[in-house]
Order: structure tokens, then sequence, then C-alpha cells
């Protein structure tokens, strides 16, 4: 155990040399937020029009006209929403899964990493479209992302001032011990738990996104009722909730932490169902069909396998839902 917290510490230390996608370091994640720029109504958008190759993120990324994934088509008949696995991360341009299933003049791929009510406001002002239908990937990330957004509302502050994010070099210089020693606590505790799987080391956050639903009932009935509302703008709704990398790690009873936070995550699924309109289709789709290759070792995100194993199980789901722009594949 100790072996596999010493080698995954270091590669957390320095994940480029061993080509690791990671964010939680400081000097990947000044890169990534490099990219952004607050929005007093939408959260944050892309800079427009990026298009950068592997050397800056570890995998190619672009960026549309109007600072979102995908082909900028806000006047297409049906809406794709969710965090950053709905809006597309860590792969190369191309293997994303909208990339592969949704036909782009069909879909408007409006998803980032905000909360629902950002994600209202940004439909108020840019899409066009019918509303025939909308797609929406429910990921456990959805009630603290929201509650950061929610908070810089309420303060008058943009959410870089609230998460503390830095992109200018000097600053990430100045978090890299805060960060090295917090991450050596966490190990410790068992909220950041190593292992090694197939001879590489993985990393899992026990605390990632973690709220308890009895304590953050308030903000459960605040996002709640944000969802309702984007709901109904739409004919069709969709939702599919995508597992996590610790959600497989917990079913694999890598340590009791995990297992407590996956179980966190069913209570807030659980109490969002009750409550969906009769014209919301949802799905959880199963972890025991993912495997840890779908995902990456020291990223939240799907690898490329991950993208289109999401496609393989997704697609029949929305054909059966009746949306249309659904891409045969083999």
């Amino acid at each position: 155990m100790r072996a596999a917290v010493v080698s995954g510490l270091a590669a957390m230390v320095w994940p480029n040399r061993q080509r690791r996608v990671n964010f939680t370091n400081p000097l990947n994640g000044r890169r990534w937020l490099s990219l952004l720029a607050s929005d007093p109504r939408h959260g944050i958008r892309f800079h427009p029009n990026l298009s950068l190759d592997r050397r800056e993120l570890g995998f190619s990324f672009r960026s549309n006209a109007l600072g979102l994934r995908g082909p900028a088509a806000p006047d297409a008949p049906q809406v794709l929403l969710g965090t950053s696995f709905a809006m597309g991360l860590s792969v190369d341009n191309g293997e994303n899964w909208y990339e592969q299933i949704l036909e782009s003049g069909q879909w408007f791929n409006a998803a980032m990493p905000v909360g629902p009510l950002n994600q209202i406001r940004l439909l108020e002002d840019v899409y066009t479209g019918s509303g025939d239908a909308l797609l929406y990937l429910y990921h456990p990330n959805l009630w603290k992302t929201a509650q950061g957004y929610l908070a810089a509302d309420r303060e008058g502050r943009d959410i870089f001032s609230i998460m503390r994010w830095k992109a200018d070099h000097a600053s990430t210089l100045k978090l890299i011990p805060r960060w090295l020693a917090k991450e050596g606590a966490k190990a410790t505790s068992g909220l950041s738990h190593y292992a090694r799987i197939d001879g590489e080391p993985w990393f899992f956050n026990a605390a990632y996104c973690h709220l308890e639903l009895d304590q953050n009932k308030a903000l459960f009935d605040t996002v709640a009722g944000h969802l309702d509302q984007l709901f109904t703008r739409f004919k069709k709704v969709v939702v599919l909730r995508v597992p996590i990398k610790e959600e497989l790690a917990a079913d694999c009873g890598f340590s009791p932490r995990l297992t407590l936070l996956a179980q966190g995550y069913d209570r807030f699924w659980d109490a969002f169902r009750v409550r969906l309109a009769p014209h919301v289709e949802a799905h959880a789709l199963p972890c025991s069909a993912f495997g840890f290759s779908d995902f990456l070792p020291y990223d939240t995100h799907w690898s490329a396998r991950g993208n289109a194993t999401f496609c393989r199980l997704a697609a029949p789901l929305l054909r059966g839902a009746g949306l249309t722009g659904i891409i045969e594949r083999d």
C-alpha cells in the first residue's frame, strides 16, 4: 500500500513526464484555467475560436465562436447540456462521444461545467432553436458545481474569485507547496486513494464533489428547482447518469471512504429522480458496463475507450426515446 501511495504521489507531481492528464496539479490546472473567462450570467465560457494541439493540455482542443464546444449551432432543434462530461474533455478532437453519435446540425452543445441557473441564462441569451429535445448528462459533480456558481451570484463575485482559481505563473508557483502538503494529508487520511492497476498508478479522490444530502437540503431544492425550469423549455428530455471511476473503485471495495462517497451520490440521484416531470426520461448507466480503462488514471474524465463505451450504451436509449440525429455506429 505504501508503495502505491509513493508512486501515485510521484505521478501526481510529474504527470506530464508520465503522459497523464491531471488538472489537480496546479501547473496543469493553470493551462486549463487560462482558456476560460468568467461570465456574469453564464458562469464561464472558453475564449472563442481556440485551437490547441496536444502539447498544451495533453489532448487536442477546440472552442467555437460562442466560446463553447462542438459546432456553433444555436438554432439546432435539440440541445446537449451537462457539465464537463457532456462538454467533452481530456481526449483528442474527434474522440469525444458527442462527435461520434450526435449529428452536428441537429444538436447544439451548450454544456459547460457550470450550474443549471447559468445554463438557463445561456439558452435565454443564445439559443434560437425549436427546443424539440434536451439530452442532459447527469454527473455527480452537478450539485457541488452549482453551489460554487450560486455563491458567485449571491456575493456578486466571479467564479475565479469564489474558487480561488489562479492562472498566472507567480500565483501557481505559490500554490504548489500547499497543494503537495494537502495531497500528502489526504493520502494519509484515506481521502486520496492510490492503487496500481495493470502495473500503473491510479488516483481516486474520495472527497470528489462530496456533499451530504441531509446537510444540503436547501442547496438541493434550489438546484433541483433550476433543473425543473430548464427541463420545461423542451418538449422531451432524456437524462443519462454517467458513472465515474470513484464509483467503480467503490464497487471493487478499494476503500470505505470511496464506498461512502458512492452512497452519497446515489442519495442525490434518488432524490432528483422522484421529482422529475412526466416528459423527462431518466436512465442510470451501470458502473458494471465500464472498466478502469474507460477512464484516465489521474483525471475524472473518460478515455477514448470510455467515450466509445458511452456511445455504445447511450445510442439505443436515445433512439428508444425518440430522439433524432443519432448516428448509426458499427
